[in-house]
């Protein structure tokens, strides 16, 4: 009788295995097909089968994320970009689960990388990917709260979240192409209007910062003289145009204006006006003009004079020697400014002179330690660039090659009844004890014939241990 085998013993079912394939796959392989290089345009089939894989397994936010993690450190920015693609897509079809992989402290500072990335193409779409999560998941999520950090340290620090494409331009009406004036976007026409605006404020401001410096700035022998006479009362105006007085020079002072009165120091000036408290009139011989009241003194002393003038410069070349990067002096500069009046009605400090000189003598070196700290900063990113090149290669090598395993040792046989294996030492003749001398030999035991291997003298132990076992085993044969 025949026998015969059920048709369905060896049928396959092909529309199962074809379902089951992508399922089969690994994250990594699936992740190398869906980001190759050679990809023009998003694979969304593949894209949707890597979330429906994520989705269908409980590990799989975490090992997915991983698995993206190598595409996304890829030296190839056309990888890259095909990796945050996907990873956009599992954002928004894979759940809380992988969203909160992604806002965890392991993956923030990944997501950081990319956002500031070199690659203005990889920086812009991370960015945008960025934005677009923060409008709609993060609003009601606390547990996203790290990607809205990093969305405002990044705004913060001046990135933009739109992508620029200077390709793509609005086109421009035909009869309005010659026209300097035209204005393609309302954004453009804001910022015309408001440039305007700043510039009508400031222009405001100069006009009357020159009408008060011209009230405070008389003429000699105008008629400013004598409006500024008239303010000040009979009494005093009699007595500052019948009283002259001499004054001693501070400092040199060189005329900007054809009515000033240039001097330098230890000059004797003989007073004729001094009814403005900031700009007094006075001579020196057949000269005669404006100078600031601060640069003269009423001491006609000329050797304190020079005394003071040299100890200034010494002080002054001390503190150009002494230049160095102080903080403090920069912040009490700034502070003696603000406390300035703008309209020169009261006269500025008399420390202002030193802290500005102090200030500028540090600019060098403020501008070296910048320069280092730069250099510093750009050696730090060539070895961050050089460390993530270093990891891409390792994680493919370690993709790529398989493990190494030893031979496998060759355990040697051994009797049945033998005794385990050990590491004995040669056994040596003072371990035995001495045969007697006169004992008689055995009857007939030089002629027996032993059934042993001749090769008793042999060198290891264990053979050696085995053929004396053998020798004391034996009995001769009774005939």
């Amino acid at each position: 009788m025949a026998f015969q085998i059920p048709p369905t013993m060896f049928s396959t079912n092909t529309k199962s295995s074809k379902k089951e394939g992508p399922k089969m796959m690994s994250y990594d392989e699936i992740l190398e097909k869906i980001t190759a290089p050679t990809l023009t345009t998003e694979n969304w089939d593949g894209i949707l089968t890597f979330c429906d894989k994520i989705n269908g397994d409980l590990e799989g936010a975490k090992t997915g994320l991983k698995s993206l993690k190598k595409r996304l450190n890829n030296r190839d920015p056309h990888v890259v970009l095909m990796a945050i693609s996907v990873l956009d897509s599992c954002w928004s079809n894979c759940g809380d689960r992988f969203r909160k992989e992604v806002s965890s402290s392991q993956f923030i500072n990944e997501l950081k990388a990319l956002a500031t990335n070199s690659q203005r193409l990889v920086a812009e779409k991370t960015r945008v990917s960025i934005q677009k999560w923060v409008d709609n998941e993060c609003k009601n999520e606390p547990s996203l709260s790290l990607i809205i950090s990093l969305y405002r340290n990044l705004k913060e620090d001046g990135y933009s979240f739109e992508i620029n494409e200077p390709g793509k331009k609005k086109p421009i009406d035909s009869k309005y192409a010659n026209d300097p004036n035209y204005v393609a976007t309302a954004q453009e026409e804001d910022e015309i209007a408001k440039a305007i605006a700043a510039s009508l404020a400031d222009a405001e401001k100069q006009e009357k910062l020159k009408k008060n410096t011209q009230s405070l700035y008389p003429s000699a022998g105008g008629p400013s003289n004598s409006n500024s006479a008239t303010n000040l009362g009979p009494t005093q105006n009699a007595q500052n145009s019948s009283v002259e007085r001499k004054v001693r020079a501070l400092y040199d002072f060189e005329a900007a204006e054809s009515n000033e009165l240039s001097f330098v120091a230890g000059d004797l000036i003989v007073i004729t006006d001094e009814s403005n408290p900031h700009w007094w009139t006075g001579r020196i011989g057949t000269q005669q003009g404006l100078f600031p009241s601060s640069f003269v003194t009423a001491d006609l002393d000329e050797n304190k004079i020079a005394n003071k003038t040299s100890g200034d410069a010494s002080s002054k070349n001390a503190g150009e020697i002494d230049a160095q990067i102080n903080e403090a002096i920069l912040v009490k500069c700034l502070n003696v400014l603000h406390e300035c009046d703008p309209t020169g009605e009261r006269a500025d400090p008399v420390e202002l002179a030193q802290l500005e000189a102090a200030s500028y003598a540090q600019g060098p070196l403020i501008d070296a330690q910048l320069a280092s700290i730069d250099r510093q900063t750009n050696s730090l990113a060539q070895v961050d660039i050089a460390i993530r090149d270093v990891l891409a290669l390792y994680d493919d090598a370690i993709q790529k090659g398989g493990g190494y395993y030893p031979p496998p040792q060759q355990v040697p046989q051994y009797p049945p009844n033998y005794p385990p294996q050990q590491h004995y030492a040669a056994p040596g003749a003072q371990n035995y004890a001495a045969a007697p001398q006169n004992y008689p030999a055995a009857p007939g035991a030089q002629n027996l014939a032993y059934a042993a291997s001749p090769q008793v003298q042999n060198s290891n132990p264990q053979q050696q241990y085995y053929q004396q076992q053998q020798q004391q085993n034996w009995q001769p044969q009774q005939f």
